[in-house]
Parts: structure tokens; sequence; C-alpha cells
């Protein structure tokens, strides 16, 4: 099949709601019936959270809601900043050799002056003194921006717009791609409140499950393919994992290493390594991330932080890997479309791609870098099954990519759940 335009999407799907099913309409809206590619995080966040649930049923879940590809978001990728999570994903999608191109929410009515904002440059000096102030990145970044131009602005109000701006500095590195914005309607991002008859935020249909399973209101976020999925997945687990396990990984971990080989193995800067070891007996994981965090070095900096340090070592220095570009692009699952596009990838994509990991994967990685983001993966999969079920599985070896029974009607949302 010839796949003339083929649309990528970066994403969490935690879980895939009906906003994320607007987006595939306004995708199609514009180019037609078209095939969608998604990268997604697998089993830990950009907001540094383990997932409501694993990286298999969130990826069965998008294909209910119209994917037709989903891919793997390395580890790498998604325990980093915007700027390393955008680049990471572009990256991954502009290596399948199919994408063409980049779908992204925003908040922003007016694209090209996002476009505009994004290809302004701020020298050394300029980004010293604005952090100087004690600033965030972001924080530094709007204080910048508004003083060259007052209408960026307002560009600065919305979480989406600040990485639809990331996914746009990243697509100069990939003339081939062609950016595709989507106007964010319905509750904000972050919002924690269920409202019907709304598009919701990920955020407030996660807490709705967590603390009351699927409601009316919770249902109403959801795609109707969706909800025969959710409800065989909380009668598998109840959502959740055991923080008692996590507080004393990490505070082990810390007391038995120092801040040097944090420093190490981590994406640390400006010292904060001494801040976090000074930090290490406040009890938790939790509160050595309240204990941490400033307007300077927010809650998520540190979360992503302490993930790093649990799922790397000295051989494996998260630090390192997620330097380099992604060096596989892993298949979490497909419908019908995505298997012929999986076949057009194997003569186009410019790197490997893994449809399932043996156990001698590792030890036949082409070079170190694909044995170290492969390796932190794996771990991070386990840590996941550690924290969630109290045990390691190796799923990772066993769980072979989702397929989706039957396509959806393209231009009417799923046929089936």
């Amino acid at each position: 099949m010839d796949f003339t335009s083929v649309a990528g999407i970066v994403a969490e799907y935690n879980p895939f709601h009906r906003g994320h099913g607007h987006q595939l309409a306004e995708i199609r809206r514009t180019l037609g019936p078209v095939p969608v590619v998604a990268v997604m995080s697998g089993s830990l966040t950009q907001r540094g959270e383990l997932p409501l649930w694993d990286k298999w049923q969130r990826a069965a879940l998008a294909l209910a809601g119209g994917v037709d590809l989903v891919l793997e978001l390395p580890v790498t990728g998604s325990l980093q900043s915007a700027q390393g999570f955008a680049r990471t994903g572009v990256s991954c999608l502009a290596a399948t050799g199919v994408v063409t191109h980049l779908s992204f929410g925003c908040e922003a009515r007016d694209p090209a002056l996002l476009l505009r904002l994004a290809r302004e440059q701020f020298s050394p000096e300029e980004w010293q003194q604005a952090l100087g102030q004690g600033l965030s990145y972001a924080r530094a970044a709007e204080a910048l921006a508004s003083r060259r131009d007052p209408a960026y602005q307002a560009l600065f109000t919305g979480s989406n717009n600040l990485l639809a701006l990331e996914y746009l500095k990243a697509l100069e590195a990939y003339p081939g791609l062609t950016p595709l914005p989507v106007h964010r309607s319905g509750t904000a991002y972050g919002e924690a409140a269920l409202e019907r008859d709304r598009l919701p935020s990920a955020t407030a249909l996660r807490r709705g499950i967590v603390e009351r399973g699927l409601t009316e209101a919770a249902c109403d976020g959801l795609l109707a393919a969706e909800v025969p999925l959710c409800r065989q997945y909380l009668t598998e687990r109840k959502p959740g994992f055991g923080a008692g396990r996590l507080d004393a990984l990490v505070s082990w971990t810390l007391e038995t290493a120092g801040p040097g080989a944090f420093a190490r193995r981590t994406q640390v800067s400006e010292g904060l390594e001494d801040r976090i070891w000074k930090n290490r007996r406040a009890g938790s994981f939790q509160g050595i991330v309240e204990a941490c965090s400033t307007k300077r070095y927010p809650a998520s900096r540190i979360r992503r932080l302490l993930w790093q340090w649990l799922l790397s070592s000295e051989a494996v220095p998260f630090a390192g890997a997620a330097r380099e570009s992604p060096r596989y692009l892993r298949v979490l699952g497909f419908r019908e479309t995505g298997r012929q596009l999986l076949r057009t990838m194997k003569q186009r994509a410019a790197l490997p791609v893994l449809t399932g990991i043996q156990k001698d994967t590792l030890a036949k990685a082409p070079d170190e870098v694909f044995r170290q983001q492969l390796a932190l993966d794996l771990r991070a999969q386990d840590l996941y099954d550690l924290l969630t079920e109290g045990k390691i599985t190796g799923r990772d070896y066993k769980n072979k990519p989702v397929m989706a029974p039957c396509p959806p009607e393209r231009g009417k949302g799923p046929a089936c759940g």
C-alpha cells in the first residue's frame, strides 16, 4: 500500500480519552482517512509518575480509539524535560520512514505565532540572566520571549503550548515532517474535576478512575470502545501501587551511594545532586520531592531525577543513554493498517524495528547505546511490575504487540471495542 500521508503523534495516553479522539478526528478531517502512528510513553511518564495502566493496556486503548500503530517512546525520552521528550519522540517518528506530518495539541488559536516564537534565538547571556533570577526553565523562557515581543506572553498560559513549542523546535532537524497543530478545547490541562459533556483532562480522568472507578462521568470522558477494556483492567488490578516499596527503594539506594554517583548517572545539574543527597532521609519518595522542590526546581523535575536514579547504574547511566538519539523502534500494538505500515517500515525505517524482545536481544545489541537504552526500558517495566504487582516477571520478554481485532471505520470513530 502506498502511504502518501501518515500522521504521527507523541503522547502519553494516560489514558487515551475523548480529547485524543478529537485530535484524531481533526487530523483526518484535514488530511483525509490517513493512518496515524503514535509514539507513546511506556512504563514511566514525563510527569515523573507511573501510568494508570501498563504500556500494552494503554496501547490497546489507543488502538480502540483509532490509532493504527503504537510505538514505545524510550524511557530516555519520557523521563526528560519537555525539550527532551519532544526531541526523542519526533526523532522516533522521523526514523519510521513513513510519517509525513506531526500533529500536536495547543491552546494557541494562531499557530503562526507559535512557529515564529519557536524560531526565536536567545543568547547564553540572556539565558544566564533570566535563570539567575531563580526562575525555572519555562518561566525564564516566558520572561525572555515576552520581553522581545509582548504578543508572546499569551502563548505561555497553557502546558500544551509549551510542549508545542518544543515540537516545532525539534522539527527543524526534520524538514520532511510537516507540523499539524490541533487546537485544544475542553477542560484545561491538569484540571482535577471531571465535567460532563466536555473533553476531559487526563489528570481528572485518572483521579476519577482511581478514586471512584468507572462512574458515569469517567465513562463520558472515554470513547465508548474503551469502556469494556477499562472495566476489564479494573477487575484485573486496582489502580495504584505500593508507595512503601518505592520509599524503601529510593531511601536505601541514595543512602548507600552519594552525590557524586547521582551526578554521574542522572541528568542533574547546578549542584542539585547535593540538595537531593542532603534530603535523602526525608522519609519517602514524596518527602524528598517536597523537600527539594522550589520555584526553580519543579516537583516534576525532582521526580524524574529520582526515577532516573532508580533505573540506572554505573554500567548503564541514564544521563549517557539519554544524550544519544533513539537506537530502535519498539512496537507495542497495531491494527491492520498498522501491520501494513510495519511492512513498509521494514524497507524505509532508519532504525531497527523491534516486535519482540528475546533473551539474547541485549547481548546481540549492535552498539553500546542501543544496549543501554533498551536495558533502561526493560528496567522501567520491571520496576513498574515490582511496584504494582509486588514481583518482577520479565513481561517485556513475554508480551507480544497488541493486535486490534478490527479497524475503525474512518471518519466515524472506533468500530469495535
